[in-house]
């Protein structure tokens, strides 16, 4: 293919990144298909040609669900590479407006002297899959997020040839995240060296019958489009002046049979007798009209999705060029199943189970708890007696009346419509110390601007008795909070989890406090787990007087605090869809090193089977486990392999699925 490995760089500045990078020529990495494969599809146009289906009026009208596979290093959401869900929702409006015809620009077509009827419809839609291969809905649709770092994989960058890159990406980006090929799209996203000179590039569509095909078709671990992040949609980090979602249009022509306009040689053909030849690809944004190889008077169709110009440039495709799309879509065995499955994977249900528990620890932090059976005469202003111990988070000790955490909106940006369902506090209880009473504990949530700020106004509130929360059965170790192998010699923790019976809108911006209301009373006392070694101080408490004091300070200054309490946040817009068995179950940690707490909230006792299943949908767990009460019980996928699992847990004729990520 001529031009596949153009590495003339024109230096530019990137629109939305803050570091100056070069910016490549339009370079698709796509290679020109094998004689074979153009003898074999040409046959199968040709009989399209002949078929009812060719007709405009009885044309197939196909819905493609596809999956964005956004391969990061860890940034935040929203942070290039790891691309904001808006971005990539712009990218599937680009593709519905150019595959129907009606896309950006498209209008200047009238201004050259090409047949207007040139301009196709292809008849072909996408939709962001809302499903994942389990049938559990997606928090994100359209988007499997992939830590490289946490895959222990190279960083795309650090390939610099064509060859090495694309090595990587096929050997092992693809085959370890892939999803079914018959049921989507798999489009992965990544950023690349600057000197590997490429924007995309994408597998041809295969047929069975065909052997020896080379890795430019697609297999069950390849099919699908890579494309550099920042051609990705119109909004967000973008390079000009490929910056108009165009490479992915491009390369899912390919994807879907289209060869380059130019036909990848000097006057070559691309099968379509509605394409004038062109001598070779044409980048910027040439002048009408653009002459070559004794095409005038019109010259080339520079304007072509398939040729190399900017992406502003860009706005059709042709009825020929249709033709092999619908052809591709009706015979391939990776194409022809796709739209049967966007039934089921698209247009789902509006509630999405998220269950995200929020919290301020890193997995290198660890738990500290409170040993304190009794205050004693060098603890000024300490109650003094049994029942009044601990001085740090949480008691009557020094009259404090609440214990806040602050959760920054970064936390849960990422999530549609956030509303917080509950909030899980790992209380410290060890015999006679910590945890214990028959006092009410208020859960309140008030708004906030930072860490640095006293909680704001009240947005809600749930109250449990001090009782009910002293009688639930401790656990010594919890891998969801601080170091995920962090275990006490005995059982101090005991997880609780309010709920409240409205959720309650997170805000949009800033974050909000979590916080506890401490008894007063005499016998009642509560402590909460925090972390020791914070970096960032995130913990308030609230005086006697009703004056707001941030811990750090108030201690004096001697370590900065984060409190063991985790709001869970739900992407929810269809609440009363919701089931009583789903709100009694919540998964932890996600991503998970191998260990999972299944933590229940069930009165009394209750049988369940929990079934873990791989991406392939091969069971790889299974276990009856018995409930009571709140209850925290261990699942261990240590032994498999990291990748996307799905926990699924049955109660009688119910049954609720959650994504876990096993990140090593």
């Amino acid at each position: 293919m001529k031009n596949l490995y153009l590495l003339l760089i024109a230096i530019c500045s990137l629109q939305g990144i803050a570091q100056n990078k070069s910016i490549p020529k339009k370079t698709c990495g796509t290679e020109a298909p094998l004689a074979a494969w153009d003898l074999w599809f040409n046959q199968r146009v040709e009989e399209f040609k002949r078929s009812d289906a060719y007709s405009r009026s009885t044309a197939t009208d196909y819905k493609i669900p596809v999956v964005f596979h956004v391969i990061h290093g860890g940034q935040n959401q929203g942070t290039y590479p790891n691309l904001s869900q808006a971005q990539i929702n712009s990218q599937i409006s680009i593709l519905n407006n150019d595959f129907a015809g009606t896309g950006l620009n498209v209008g200047n077509f009238a201004s050259t002297n090409f047949s207007q009827g040139l301009v196709s419809n292809c008849n072909v839609s996408f939709c962001l899959a809302e499903k994942d291969p389990s049938g559990n809905l997606l928090t994100q649709p359209g988007i499997n997020r992939v830590n490289y770092t946490a895959n222990s994989w190279a960083n795309p960058t650090s390939f610099t040839t064509f060859a090495t890159f694309k090595n990587y990406i096929e050997t092992v980006i693809k085959p370890n995240t892939i999803w079914n090929p018959t049921r989507y799209l798999n489009i992965w996203i990544s950023d690349v060296d600057n000197a590997v000179g490429l924007l995309g590039y994408a597998t041809f569509p295969s047929n069975s019958t065909l052997s020896g095909l080379t890795s430019n078709f697609g297999t069950a671990t390849t099919d699908g489009v890579w494309c550099l992040s920042s051609t990705i949609g119109d909004v967000g980090t973008l390079l000009s002046p490929y910056d108009k979602g165009r490479t992915t249009t491009h390369e899912i022509g390919h994807w879907l049979g289209l060869r380059h306009i130019w036909g990848d040689s000097n006057c070559g053909t691309d099968y379509c007798n509605d394409t004038p030849t062109q001598d070779q690809a044409n980048v910027g944004c040439p002048t009408f009209p653009h002459v070559t190889c004794s095409n005038g008077p019109n010259g080339d169709m520079f304007m072509n999705f398939m040729d190399y110009c900017n992406d502003a440039c860009l706005y059709m495709f042709t009825p020929d060029q249709r033709t092999r799309i619908q052809t591709a879509m009706a015979n391939c065995p990776f194409r022809t199943q796709l739209t049967a499955s966007s039934a089921t994977l698209c247009g789902a249900a509006p509630w999405v189970s998220c269950a995200d528990t929020i919290s301020n620890f890193t997995s290198v932090d660890s738990l500290y708890s409170y040993r304190r059976a009794t205050a004693g005469p060098s603890d000024p202003g300490c109650i003094q007696g049994i029942g009044n111990a601990g001085y740090i988070t949480g008691t009557n000790c020094y009259g404090d009346k609440e214990k806040a955490e602050f959760i920054p909106h970064s936390k849960y940006s990422s999530i549609s419509s956030p509303v917080i369902t509950g909030v899980l506090v790992l209380f410290f209880q060890y015999g006679n110390m910590g945890t214990d009473g028959t006092a009410n504990v208020n859960m309140n949530i008030y708004s906030g601007s930072s860490a640095a700020n006293a909680p704001g106004a009240l947005l809600g509130s749930t109250t449990d008795n001090l009782a009910n929360i002293a009688a639930t059965n401790n656990v010594n170790q919890v891998s969801y909070c601080g170091n995920p192998n962090l275990a006490f010699a005995v059982p101090l923790i005991m997880p609780y989890k309010f709920t409240f019976s409205s959720p309650i809108p997170a805000p949009t911006s800033g974050g909000f406090f979590a916080s506890v209301s401490i008894p007063n009373t005499p016998g009642d006392t509560i402590s909460i787990l925090d972390e020791s070694t914070g970096i960032i101080n995130t913990a308030w408490e609230k005086y006697s007087d009703d004056s707001w004091h941030d811990m750090f300070n108030s201690w004096g200054s001697a370590r900065k605090f984060n409190l063991a309490i985790l709001p869970i946040i739900d992407c929810t817009t269809g609440l009363n869809e919701k089931t009583f068995f789903q709100e009694q179950v919540s998964l932890f940690p996600n991503p998970t090193n191998g260990k999972i707490n299944i933590f229940t909230s069930f009165k009394g006792e209750e049988h369940l089977q929990v079934n873990v299943f791989n991406v392939f949908g091969q069971k790889v767990y299974e276990k009856p486990i018995v409930t009571n009460d709140q209850t925290v019980i261990e699942l261990d996928l240590s032994n498999e392999l990291q990748g996307v699992y799905f926990v699924e847990l049955i109660k009688g004729s119910e049954k609720i699925t959650k994504k876990v990520v096993l990140q090593k």
